[in-house]
C-alpha cells in the first residue's frame, strides 16, 4: 500500500491534483497493479495465501495455548489480556480524538493542510522549518488518509504503523527461532510497548519510520532463510521507503549495515542476484527518496552536509553536534549516555498515574543517589529544556521510554548474550548468534542517538527505532526463561508480566493530549478545545477567530516560529479557509497578499493598527517552554 500511495503523491504534485481524491484512486490502483505484475514474475511460483492464514490462525493460536506450560499459559493470559484491553483503549481513542500532537499543529499537519489547499507540494516557506525541510512521503500517506476518512484519517497510517511494528517484531523473531510460542509473546510484549502505545494514536513520525525498519530487518532475514529474487527486491523497495521517509535514517544505518552483514551481504547467493538488487535500489532511491525534499533542503541551504539534508543551519546548530569541538562530542556523548541510560530506568507508563508516580520516585532514590555523582543534572550540552531526575514538565507523558520492558527484561537478555559472546562466539546457537548481532546492534544505535544530538527530554520517541532491534531478543524469554523451574523464574516473570499490563493501560489513560480523568477530557471537549489542549492559554484567541472569520476566508499568517505559534488550527473544521503564510523561518515579514480578507499575527511580528481586535492576552506563564503569544485579527480589503 504505502509503496504504491507515497509515489502517487509525489505525481498528483506535479499534476496539481492533490486535492483530488479521485486521481488519488486511480494512482493508486493503477501502481497497484504494475507492482503486482512484477512481483507476479519474480516470486518464483511462491504460494501464499492472507485470507488461508487468517482462517487458521485461531487454530494456531490455540495450539500453541495448548502447548504451553502452567507458567507459559499464565504470563500469556496476563499479557494477551492486557493486549486485549490496551487494544480497545486505543482503538477508542482513535475514534474519540482529533490529531493535536504538538510538532503536528505547527509543522507536519500544517503541511498538509497547505498542500491540500493548493493542489501541489511545492516549497512554502512557511513559518516553521519543518514545513519546508521534513521530507514530503509521510504527508502523501497523511493525505490520503485524510481523502479517505476526513481529518481522523491523518492517524490512520500511525495506527497501522503501530501495528505493522509489533507484527514485524514476531515476523524477525519467528525467522531466528522458528518457534510461533517465543514469536507469538515478542508479538505481544511489542504491541505493549508504552512509547508505541503513545505513538499509535497520535502524528508521530517515528513510529512510521520504525515500521519501515522492522519490514526490512524481516525481509533481511527472510533473505538469510530463503535467498531468492523476491527478497532481494523487497530489501531493495523497503530500503528506498525507508530512506525517503526521515532523515533520521542516517542514525540507524550503522546498526542496519551490521544485521545486512549477517543476513544478506556474507551470502554467496546475494551477488548471484547483485545486479536485480542494484537495479531495483537505484529504482526505489528514485522513486521515493529523490523527489521527497532532500535536494531542495541542499539548495536552500547552499551547501552539502549531512546536517542540510533534514534541517537550517541554524536548527542544526540547537539539535545538531556539527559546531561542538572534537572535546565538546565526546563530552556531549558521554552525558548523553549517562542521561539516556538514566530515562531507560524508569516505571514508563505507570508512573503516568499518580500512584505510579509516587512507586517510582521511591525506586528511583537509589539510581538517582549513584547518577547523581556523575554531574548529568542541568542545561549543559542539552536542548529543549534542562536534563533533570526529577524535571517538573512531565516530559514521559507524551514521550514515554520502555518501563519494565526495558529494564525488566531486555536489559537483563543483553547482558547475558553479552555475557556468552565474550565466553565464545563460537559455542553460540544459530538463535543466540543472530540475537547477539542484534544487541550489538542496538547498542551501536544508542551509542548513534546519543552522540548525534545534545539532549532533548522529548527524544524518547526515537528510541522506538532502536526497539526493532530489541524486541526480538524477547523470544528468550520463551525458548529459555518460560522452561526454567525455579520458584524465582515463576514468580519473577508473573509479576513483570502483570506489571507490563498495568503500565501499559495508564500509559494510554494519562496522555495529557487526550485526557481522560480531568475536568475537560476527550468526552466533553469540543475539536477546538481538543487541538488545543497543549496551550490552553491560547484556546479564547482561536475560538474568537473561529467566529469572526467566514469558514471560507481567505488569511494572511503572521504568526512565529520563535513561540511556535499553533497554525493547523485555524483552517477551521471543514478546511475551507485559505491561509498564507508571510513570515518565513527566521526571514522578514512578506507584504500582505492582495487577495487576503482577514491578517492573523502574532505580537511582535506585524505592527498594530487601530481597528485591530485583540484576540487574547496572556496573564500567566504556560507549563510548556516556549511562550504564548498574544494574536491580533485585522479585517483587511481585498484588492480585485
Amino acid at each position: 500500500m504505502v509503496s504504491c500511495i507515497i509515489p502517487t503523491g509525489f505525481l498528483l504534485s506535479e499534476l496539481n491534483q492533490i486535492s483530488h481524491a479521485v486521481s488519488w484512486g486511480i494512482g493508486v490502483n493503477v501502481l497497484a497493479f504494475l507492482f503486482y505484475f512484477f512481483f507476479t514474475k519474480i516470486s518464483e511460483n511462491l504460494q501464499y495465501s492472507l485470507i488461508n492464514s487468517l482462517k487458521t490462525l485461531p487454530k494456531n493460536l490455540f495450539d500453541i495455548w495448548q502447548k504451553q506450560s502452567f507458567l507459559g499459559k499464565s504470563v500469556f493470559g496476563i499479557l494477551g489480556t492486557g493486549l486485549l484491553i490496551v487494544s480497545i483503549l486505543n482503538l477508542g481513542m482513535f475514534f474519540l480524538t482529533y490529531p493535536n500532537e504538538w510538532d503536528s499543529m505547527t509543522g507536519h499537519l500544517v503541511k498538509c493542510a497547505l498542500y491540500l489547499q493548493n493542489g501541489n507540494m511545492n516549497r512554502l516557506q512557511g513559518t516553521t522549518w519543518t514545513i519546508d525541510f521534513y521530507p514530503n512521503s509521510l504527508p502523501t500517506l497523511q493525505m490520503f488518509g485524510f481523502h479517505l476518512f476526513g481529518e481522523q484519517g491523518f492517524k490512520v497510517i500511525h495506527y497501522l504503523s503501530y501495528w505493522m511494528f509489533a507484527i514485524s517484531a514476531y515476523g524477525i523473531a519467528f525467522r531466528i527461532t522458528q518457534n510461533k510460542a517465543a514469536s507469538l509473546l515478542v508479538f505481544v510484549l511489542t504491541a505493549l510497548l508504552p512509547t508505541a502505545l503513545v505513538q499509535a494514536t497520535t502524528t508521530e513520525t517515528d513510529i512510521v519510520l520504525s515500521a519501515y525498519l522492522g519490514c526490512l530487518t524481516y525481509f533481511m532475514f527472510s533473505f538469510k532463510a530463503n535467498p531468492s529474487r523476491l527478497n532481494v527486491s523487497l530489501i531493495a523497495l523497503i530500503a528506498g521507503i525507508w530512506i525517503g521517509h526521515k532523515v533520521t535514517f542516517l542514525l540507524i544505518a550503522p546498526a542496519a549495515v551490521v544485521v545486512a552483514f549477517h543476513t544478506v551481504l556474507l551470502k554467496k547467493q546475494f551477488y548471484q542476484h547483485i545486479k536485480l538488487f542494484i537495479v531495483a535500489f537505484i529504482a526505489a532511491i528514485g522513486i521515493y527518496a529523490l523527489p521527497t525534499g532532500y535536494i531542495g533542503n541542499i539548495k536552500e541551504s547552499k551547501k552539502f552536509s549531512l546536517g542540510s539534508l533534514s534541517a537550517p543551519e541554524m536548527v542544526m546548530q540547537w539539535h545538531g553536534v556539527e559546531h561542538y569541538t572534537g572535546k565538546e562530542k565526546i563530552k556531549n556523548l558521554a552525558f548523553n549516555i549517562g542521561r539516556y541510560s538514566s530515562d531507560f530506568l524508569n516505571m514508563d507508563g505507570l508512573r503516568s498515574s499518580p500512584f505510579g508516580k509516587k512507586l517510582n520516585d521511591i525506586v528511583r532514590c537509589w539510581p538517582n543517589k549513584v547518577l547523581g555523582k556523575l554531574n548529568l543534572e542541568g542545561e549543559h550540552f542539552t536542548v529543549v529544556s534542562y536534563f533533570s531526575f526529577e524535571h517538573p514538565v512531565r516530559f514521559y507523558l507524551e514521550r514515554p521510554f520502555w518501563g519494565f520492558i526495558g529494564f525488566g527484561l531486555i536489559l537483563p537478555i543483553m547482558v547475558v548474550l553479552g555475557w556468552k559472546v565474550l565466553r565464545s562466539f563460537k559455542k553460540l546457537s544459530s538463535v543466540e548468534k543472530s540475537l547477539s548481532v542484534l544487541a550489538f546492534a542496538a547498542t551501536l544505535h544508542f551509542l548513534s542517538l546519543c552522540y548525534s544530538a545534545p539532549y532533548d527530554p522529548i527524544k524518547a520517541r526515537y528510541f522506538l527505532n532502536m526497539a526493532v532491534w530489541c524486541m526480538p531478543m524477547l523470544s528468550l524469554v520463551s525458548l529459555s526463561w518460560l522452561q526454567k523451574k525455579s520458584t524465582f523464574n515463576k514468580v519473577f516473570l508473573i509479576i513483570i508480566s502483570f506489571f507490563i499490563v498495568i503500565s501499559a493501560i495508564p500509559t494510554i489513560l494519562y496522555l495529557r493530549i487526550h485526557p481522560v480523568f480531568e475536568a475537560k477530557n476527550i468526552f466533553n471537549s469540543n475539536r477546538l478545545e481538543q487541538i488545543t489542549i497543549g496551550r490552553p492559554n491560547i484556546y479564547e484567541a482561536y475560538k474568537k477567530f473561529d467566529a469572526l472569520v467566514p469558514k471560507d476566508a481567505i488569511v494572511a499568517l503572521g504568526t512565529q516560529q520563535e513561540h511556535e505559534d499553533f497554525e493547523y488550527p485555524l483552517w477551521g473544521e471543514e478546511f475551507k479557509r485559505k491561509l498564507i503564510p508571510i513570515h518565513p523561518f527566521r526571514s522578514a515579514v512578506k507584504p500582505i497578499p492582495a487577495e487576503a480578507q482577514y491578517l492573523f499575527y502574532s505580537k511582535g511580528v506585524i505592527p498594530y493598527q487601530s481597528g485591530d481586535i485583540q484576540l487574547n492576552s496572556i496573564s500567566n506563564k504556560s507549563h510548556t517552554t516556549v511562550n504564548d503569544s498574544e494574536f491580533y485579527l485585522r479585517k483587511l480589503t481585498p484588492n480585485p
